[in-house]
């Protein structure tokens, strides 16, 4: 009997993302394997407790490429992705990105595609906390007349951005527009909470012709934050509205970012293209 073939991932970050990829593997058991996750120096022994031992912890890039997996994740920030999504890439090992604000700065999206393309690897974005961009990848072929993103979420979600500066965030009692322009500026000025503008742009009319608005809204339900997708093209329009689950230990993130994650992950396996 043939011998299970099975996808062997590493992770960059143990917060809210990876935490909740252990779960949903631990109870989908799909034949997918966490070998080990990158953390911060001093972030080792903490983490190895709480993944157990069949999962390598280690403090650096290098140890994790020793344990050789067919898929970097990375569920960390903009800056991991800086740090080491070439490196990953140039050695022919594919690398999931969440954190695609960081593609806001064309020269690394570019640098990275070429990495890509040099290692034979691939480069993957998940949807993220979204729905609706297949709908804009097959629009684009046509004419994109207009995409506007609209990222909503509750005024304390806001907190340790630039909303917290120009704004009494505690004070607001009705939906205000707290940011309003580019997905390159989205993604560089809220990197915790506007990575689906960069993810949008690229997905359809390019950073220079997408619209993006950040919106704090108390009248939200407690625990959810929501999001628009506003499309025109010669094709049609497309409107979309999503309300979701926050992260109970992070308002910034959605519970989705991590299930389209994962739904992304058991597809390679299902089709059987790594």
């Amino acid at each position: 009997m043939a011998k299970e073939k099975r996808l062997k991932i590493a992770l960059i970050g143990y917060g809210a993302i990876s935490q909740m990829l252990f779960d949903v593997f631990r109870e989908k058991k799909p034949p997918i394997d966490i070998v080990g996750v990158l953390v911060r120096p001093g972030r080792a022994k903490e983490t190895q407790k709480k993944v157990g031992r069949k999962v390598a912890v280690v403090e650096t890039l290098k140890a994790l490429l020793k344990l050789k997996p067919d898929i970097v994740v990375e569920a960390a920030s903009q800056q991991a992705v800086r740090d080491w999504g070439e490196t990953i890439l140039k050695k022919g090992i594919d690398l999931m990105v969440i954190a695609t604000g960081a593609y806001g700065d064309p020269a690394l999206w570019k640098k990275h595609l070429k990495a890509a393309e040099k290692g034979g690897a691939r480069l993957r974005l998940p949807s993220g906390a979204i729905a609706g961009l297949d709908g804009l990848l097959a629009m684009r072929l046509g004419k994109l007349e207009r995409v506007k993103y609209i990222s909503i979420k509750p005024p304390h979600a806001w907190t340790g951005t630039p909303a917290e500066t120009d704004f009494d965030l505690p004070s607001i009692k009705e939906p205000t527009v707290i940011f309003r322009g580019t997905p390159a500026d989205a993604g560089r000025l809220y990197p915790k909470n506007a990575n689906l503008a960069v993810t949008v742009a690229l997905c359809g009319a390019g950073l220079d012709r997408t619209e993006i608005e950040l919106v704090a809204d108390p009248t939200l339900p407690p625990g959810t934050n929501a999001s628009k997708l506003e499309v025109v093209a010669d094709s049609g329009e497309l409107k979309l509205e999503r309300l979701g689950r926050a992260m109970p230990d992070n308002p910034k993130t959605g519970v989705l970012t991590a299930l389209t994650m994962a739904d992304d992950l058991m597809k390679i396996v299902r089709h059987s293209d790594w």
